[in-house]
């Protein structure tokens, strides 16, 4: 709000008022009481400095006079008194203001998705996904769905329990949340708030402490089914609703599936000082090549930095300098036994698995199964765990009914 007053004032134009004379409150005072709008007024030394606008400042000088302080402008600040500083320079005005319009238009278009809040899930997959379903840099912002997109990328990534996408500037920032047990919250940090599943569970024990239970042992959940509500009814013969944090323990059975490959043959990298450069100019998402260094070696492996134009973290603009810098290597082959790629894979599937698992997770059964083809091993692994599926999500107290009372 503080930012939209200060630019009006910058368009209408305004001037800094020094006041000089013994009756400088007085005067302060019978402005006020005529309604004449002030701010930042401030006393330095033995004056009172104050901004206000053109009009505002011709109104005052009666006041003034009644006083008999002196009004001196030290500051004239504004759009009008640039422009009539700069009236005899139309061209440098009109570039201004050809300027400030291709900003406008530049605003309205996504430049940057930024993703946050993901630990196991890849930003770069994340954006891809998104991509390939229209929601990319140089789309306008009025053109795009976010809240489609947002369940499009729930359930593409099973992992994800929560998204949020929003516009900041020309940036469009991608919020996640993983299957991952928050932080334990208590009644002072939100006012109330229900008990829903982070996972697909069979229930298989509940005890409730304070809510209203939805389920019982034995009942199957989908992932964000409400597990122990925070409102409830007072009694049978007073609808209204009483809030409160639900708090409970709810475990249930889950599963857990990961399927991976790996090659037989492996290779070694051993990196070399041999490093080659290209530089590319994007503008507007299309890349213009200024300069390409030629490789020595054929063995390499790339890393792309990009260098976006921006006026600020919120408004980075459609103009950037990528470098791709190779980094050379020489390899060496060897081939791994079935045993070998076995644990290899069994080992990175558990540590994905056991990313999602919460600290407190038992493990009822793991199985795993590998194939075999022509210089590959593919294996799954299935995970049935007990443990704790429920997490806090805090009610819409605005929702809340006349006459219904405040949560404790």
């Amino acid at each position: 709000m503080a930012l939209l007053l200060s630019l009006w004032h910058y368009l209408k134009g305004y001037v800094i008022v020094e006041v000089r004379g013994v009756n400088g409150e007085k005067f302060l005072n019978l402005v006020t009481y005529h309604g004449i709008e002030l701010w930042n007024v401030q006393r330095i030394g033995e004056y009172i400095r104050f901004c206000t606008s053109i009009p505002n400042f011709k109104a005052m000088k009666h006041d003034a006079h009644k006083t008999k302080v002196r009004l001196k402008i030290m500051e004239k600040k504004g759009l009008p008194f640039f422009t009539y500083r700069y009236k005899k320079r139309k061209l440098f005005v009109i570039g201004i203001g050809v300027f400030i319009v291709m900003l406008w238009i530049l605003s309205s278009f996504v430049w940057l998705v930024e993703v946050e809040g993901n630990t196991r899930i890849n930003s770069i997959d994340v954006i891809s996904t998104l991509e390939a379903n229209g929601y990319s840099t140089g789309k306008l912002k009025m053109k795009m769905n976010l809240r489609t997109a947002e369940a499009l990328l729930i359930k593409e990534y099973p992992d994800l329990i929560w998204v949020g996408i929003d516009y900041e500037g020309t940036r469009m920032v991608v919020r996640v949340a993983e299957s991952v047990l928050p932080p334990e919250m208590n009644a002072k940090e939100i006012p109330s708030s229900s008990l829903v599943s982070k996972r697909d569970a069979l229930i298989t024990y509940i005890a409730v402490e304070k809510g209203k239970p939805m389920i019982k042992a034995g009942d199957i959940v989908k992932k964000g089914d409400v597990l122990v509500a925070g409102e409830m009814p007072l009694g049978e013969e007073d609808p209204s609703l009483y809030y409160t944090c639900a708090k409970a323990t709810v475990r249930g059975k889950t599963i857990y599936e990961v399927k991976k490959t790996i090659n037989l043959e492996q290779v070694k990298k051993q990196y070399l000082d041999d490093v080659s450069k290209t530089y590319i100019l994007k503008l507007f998402n299309k890349p213009f090549t200024l300069y390409n260094q030629k490789n020595s070696t054929s063995h390499y492996d790339t890393m792309y930095t990009l260098h976006q134009l921006q006026i600020t973290k919120l408004f980075p603009l459609p103009f950037g300098l990528e470098v791709q810098s190779r980094i050379g290597y020489e390899p060496s082959y060897y081939t791994l036994t079935e045993e070998e790629a076995k644990d290899r894979l069994l080992s990175d599937m558990w540590q994905e698995i056991s990313l999602s698992l919460g600290s407190e997770a038992k493990i009822l059964k793991r199985e795993a199964y590998f194939s075999a083809t022509e210089g590959m091993i593919t294996g799954s692994l299935y995970v049935i765990a007990e443990e704790e599926v429920s997490y806090p999500v805090e009610i819409n107290m605005n929702m809340q009914n006349e006459g219904e009372v405040p949560s404790e």
